[in-house]
């Protein structure tokens, strides 16, 4: 049996994706924690991938809810000039 290693840049893309979604760009960090857990899943075998799926998973949550505050924000009438909102609701005239 092998012994299997923690993965630093599986971590750092991991860090990444929380820090791109928690700061502004929610699809964004959702699409890069998307990719991480897949690579991740695919160097299973050789790394140890607990904590960057944690952090992924965790990305998504807080991305997911950062979106659907957005999404309830531009129902209530506010303006938001994300690109997904704007594709949701269309410029505001």
């Amino acid at each position: 049996m092998t012994e299997r290693k923690f993965s630093i840049p599986l971590s750092l893309i991991a860090a990444a994706s929380f820090a791109v979604g928690f700061f502004g760009f929610p699809v964004e960090g959702i699409v890069l924690a998307v990719i991480t857990i897949i690579i991740s899943v695919k160097l299973r075998e050789k790394y140890l991938i607990k904590i960057p799926i944690a952090v992924c998973i965790v990305t998504i949550v807080v991305a997911g809810a950062f979106i659907a505050f957005m999404i309830y924000t531009g129902t209530k009438g506010g303006y938001n000039s994300y690109w997904l909102m704007r594709l949701i609701f269309g410029t505001p005239k």
